[in-house]
């Protein structure tokens, strides 16, 4: 029987070198991350496979704090609210329900609840978006794919829908579109803000000529969202690069996600081409990864030569993903790891403002540039655009072998790093 354990004990709780657990009982205990963010987990067996798995409770909040509140979707638990919440879970696996499962599909029950009351609302600003959408797509093709068209969609549902969704579009005025499309302006993104502007034109056309609003009341934005200001993704200088490996190597939650992060590190991949990266892409015999154009940020097809440790995290990823169509494949919503999956690791490392995924890429091409690879090599490997669409064809086929040796050289040189050698980037004599 574990001992009896106090929230003195919880509060106190110190982060050390590595992650440790604190056992409350009952298969639930307190994960002290390394950052010292502390939250709750509980062993269970999955009640369809009988398969070990770990849920997520919420995180920590000491007795002395009267804030429940939640974060990432986790709630604040105190101790004796996490102890509530696996006794809840365990009725769930009683009755022969995973509680995870239980929770996407309440999460889905009540998505459903409300896009049902929306379609009650004939003439909701959702409802006739949704009509615009359709309209663009199926009768005047005005998306360049379906693709496209899915992702457009998506940064309106969003973006837009939690605020102006359930109003009637008469009721959705230029300075409620104005106050709206400026909380994505707050955040940073400033070209979508623009995109939702001249979108929201647009849908207010469309309502315009089938006489639902008398003006278009989007086209009183005009001139009042900011230019897009360039602003880089934050990334890891040389020096930083092995401890951040370290702790990848160690952090507890999830090999899946683990591995893609590494991937993308070796690869200089971004977020989107790794997370839908698919096994029959992978040509082992001939150590590369094509990438198809449907896939790619600049509509061209991509290849990847194959490192040797990049070999080794598809081994290690092999038994876990091997028998599904994509690497990196979610297992308990069926689909592929979130957009956010890797993003929340560096939260849990700390490195939220200090990071991005993206910046790995950045991190790769700053060494790689130090280290006195040939620019066109660098830049054909991170497939970044080429105004001549000839010299980008004969670029991409020439420079695969070029690409492989200082694809080599930067696997290499993180495993140098990740061991602690002081690995000091320096001008080649000779460039490849």
């Amino acid at each position: 029987m574990p001992p009896i354990i106090s929230d003195v004990t919880l509060r106190n709780a110190k982060p050390k070198d590595k992650a440790y657990r604190i056992q409350i009982g009952g298969n639930c205990f307190l994960e002290v991350l390394t950052n010292g963010v502390k939250w709750w987990r509980m062993r269970y067996r999955r009640p369809q496979t009988d398969q070990q798995a770990i849920l997520d409770l919420g995180f920590y909040r000491s007795e002395l704090v009267d804030r429940k509140g939640s974060v990432n979707g986790l709630a604040n638990l105190s101790l004796n609210e996490a102890k509530a919440e696996a006794i809840e879970a365990k009725k769930l696996l009683k009755r022969g329900i995973d509680p995870q499962d239980y929770r996407e599909e309440q999460k889905a029950r009540i998505e459903a609840e409300r896009q049902a009351a929306l379609r009650a609302q004939t003439h909701s600003f959702e409802t006739i978006t949704r009509e615009w959408h359709t309209h663009r797509r199926d009768s005047l093709n005005r998306w360049k794919s379906a693709k496209n068209a899915e992702k457009i969609l998506h940064m309106l549902e969003v973006n837009l829908f939690p605020d102006l969704g359930t109003l009637h579009i008469s009721e959705v005025t230029a300075p409620l579109l104005l106050e709206t499309i400026q909380k994505v302006v707050k955040r940073g993104a400033v070209e979508t803000a623009k995109k939702l502007n001249r979108w929201t034109v647009d849908i207010f056309r469309y309502a315009v000529l089938r006489k639902l609003v008398a003006h278009n009341e989007a086209d009183n934005l005009r001139g009042e969202i900011p230019a897009p200001l360039r602003k880089n993704n934050p990334y890891l200088k040389a020096p930083e690069i092995g401890n951040f490996i370290r702790q990848v190597e160690a952090d507890t939650g999830g090999e899946i996600i683990k591995l893609a992060i590494l991937l993308t590190l070796h690869c200089l991949t971004r977020t989107q081409e790794t997370r839908f990266a698919q096994w029959s892409e992978f040509d082992l015999e001939s150590k590369v990864w094509n990438i198809p154009a449907e896939r790619m940020k600049m509509e061209r097809p991509h290849t990847i030569p194959l490192t040797p440790q990049v070999l080794a995290i598809l081994e290690r990823l092999r038994p876990f993903t091997g028998d599904k169509p994509y690497l990196f494949w979610n297992s308990s919503i069926d689909k592929p790891f979130s957009e956010n999956a890797m993003l929340q690791v560096l939260y849990r490392l700390g490195l939220k403002g200090k990071l991005t995924i993206h910046g790995l890429r950045a991190t790769g091409s700053t060494v790689l540039n130090e280290s006195g690879f040939r620019s066109d090599i660098i830049e054909t490997a991170l497939a970044h655009k080429e105004e001549n669409a000839i010299r980008a064809a004969y670029n991409h086929a020439q420079y695969v072998e070029e690409r492989r040796q200082m694809m080599n050289w930067w696997s290499d040189y993180l495993n140098g790093v990740e061991q602690g050698a002081q690995v000091i980037p320096i001008k080649t004599t000779k460039k490849v």
